[in-house]
C-alpha cells in the first residue's frame, strides 16, 4: 500500500478538515460545520460553536472533496450539513433549517436533490 494511500484512510478516520487559511491552517472536526458559504474566492465555515472560519478556498473546492460526506450544495452560495438539518419548509423555493434555528434557502435548482435525500425515512447518528 503507497504512503498516500494510508494518508486517505487515516484522514477518513480522523472525519476532520484541514482548512487554508491566511495564517495558515486550520483543523475542524466535520461534525462542527453546520453549512459552508460562498464569499467570493472565500469561503466562510459556519460552526455549532458559532465561531466562522475562512478559508482562502472557494466553495467548489469544497464541494469536491465533501462528496462522501454529509454534505450538499443546496444554493450556489451555500453546502449544508445535512445532518444538522432539522426540517424542511415549501415556502417560495424551500428552506432548510438547521438544529440552531437558522433558515437557509434552497435554491430551486437544487431542490429536487435535497428531496430524494430525505424521501426516505432516516435514522439519525450523531457523529
Amino acid at each position: 500500500m503507497e504512503q498516500n494511500d494510508l494518508i486517505t484512510i487515516k484522514r477518513k478516520m480522523v472525519e476532520m478538515l484541514s482548512i487554508s487559511t491566511m495564517e495558515g491552517f486550520s483543523l475542524i472536526k466535520l461534525n462542527e460545520i453546520l453549512y459552508l458559504e460562498a464569499d467570493g474566492n472565500y469561503t466562510v465555515m459556519h460552526l455549532t460553536s458559532n465561531k466562522k472560519v475562512v478559508s482562502t478556498k472557494n466553495l467548489g473546492y469544497f464541494e469536491k472533496i465533501l462528496t462522501h460526506e454529509p454534505f450538499l450544495r443546496i444554493h450556489n452560495s451555500k453546502i449544508v450539513n445535512l445532518t444538522k438539518v432539522v426540517r424542511y419548509l415549501r415556502a417560495e423555493n424551500g428552506y432548510v433549517i438547521l438544529e440552531t434555528g437558522k433558515p437557509l434557502s434552497v435554491s430551486r435548482s437544487k431542490r429536487d436533490e435535497l428531496l430524494a435525500f430525505f424521501s426516505k425515512p432516516l435514522l439519525k447518528k450523531s457523529l
